[in-house]
């Protein structure tokens, strides 16, 4: 039976309004789980960008509509299985959602340098940015 972990966030769509529930499939869980130890373990700073972020865009999928992306900077990441580090200032984690909300992607990428808290060419990688965190 699986279990799919359900994160309330920010509704990019109404970011003032209500809080409305990311999906995390249990397929992608498990699959981490199995294959990417360290990509399971860093689920942590994919919960923690959900719930802090710092940079919302959308426009992410080029050939589906929709989809978004949350970015943040986690405080800790997992390098190996069992090693954890400082995050580095040059990256931002990215955790990408299609349009229903569900994860299928996150990751760590390369900075931009005029804000990093966005992901590297974020101008032509996006439709846009349509929240940023001010406080």
């Amino acid at each position: 039976m699986s279990h799919d972990y359900f994160q309330p966030i920010i509704n990019p769509t109404d970011p003032k309004g209500e809080k409305v529930k990311a999906v995390l499939p249990h397929r992608l869980i498990l699959m981490y789980y199995k294959y990417y130890p360290v990509r399971y373990e860093n689920l942590r700073a994919a919960k923690f960008v959900l719930e802090n972020p710092e940079r919302i865009f959308n426009g992410v999928r080029q050939f589906n509509e929709g989809g978004w992306c949350f970015t943040g900077r986690p405080r800790i990441w997992h390098v190996k299985e069992d090693v954890t580090v400082p995050f580095p200032d040059d990256l931002v984690f990215a955790v990408y959602l299609n349009s229903r909300f569900v994860v299928y992607e996150c990751r760590a990428e390369r900075a931009a340098t005029d804000d990093p808290n966005c992901p590297e060419d974020w101008q032509n990688r996006y439709s846009g940015l349509v929240w940023k965190n001010i406080s």
